[in-house]
């Protein structure tokens, strides 16, 4: 009953309990709503503000980055979530290009390795794996695209056939 009161007007609450005192300084007292509301909104962007580190903390970036974009949208153009987001969408992009030179890389190995052993169906596989990688229209693409041309007449003169399928195997999922 009391938080039901304590929204309604102070004129309406003295009426109804049939009050007659003076209520000059209980009328000009502000309706505590709008405070409410607002510490309300304070609280749920330093929440998402204190989620958004402790996941950055973790290395969750996704999480960080949807708790900072919710606090920037409580309090846009706020400069600690504003860079909070810009710092939280380079660590992703930084961590997807590491991923991404890891992918090549192992597939630059084993592009060496296969080439050593002769396993011409392992390197054209290899290769054309790799060709994903490159930019459109650049000469790593281009000397790629070169490469797997000279592969694909080592495959069709069928040379060393018993080294064929030996780096590549079963065992190592190509893709």
């Amino acid at each position: 009953m009391n938080r039901f009161l304590r929204y309604l007007s102070v004129p309406l609450v003295a009426g109804v309990l049939g009050l007659t005192a003076d209520l000059g300084p209980l009328l000009a007292a502000p309706s505590p709503l709008p405070a409410r509301l607002k510490q309300t909104q304070e609280t749920a962007f330093e929440r998402a503000m204190r989620i958004g580190y402790a996941a950055t903390s973790q290395r969750d970036y996704n999480t960080a980055l949807i708790n900072f974009r919710r606090a920037l949208e409580l309090r846009p153009g706020n400069p600690f979530a504003r860079v909070a987001v810009q710092n939280v969408e380079y660590y992703i992009r930084r961590d997807r290009n590491a991923a991404r030179q890891r992918q090549i890389d192992q597939l630059e190995a084993r592009l060496a390795q296969a080439n050593e052993a002769q396993d011409w169906v392992c390197s054209a596989a290899t290769v054309d794996e790799l060709v994903t990688y490159t930019e459109p229209d650049s000469l790593n693409r281009e000397r790629l695209i070169g490469y797997r041309g000279e592969l694909s007449g080592l495959l069709e003169s069928r040379t060393n056939l018993e080294s064929w399928s030996t780096v590549c195997s079963p065992d190592q999922p190509l893709y």
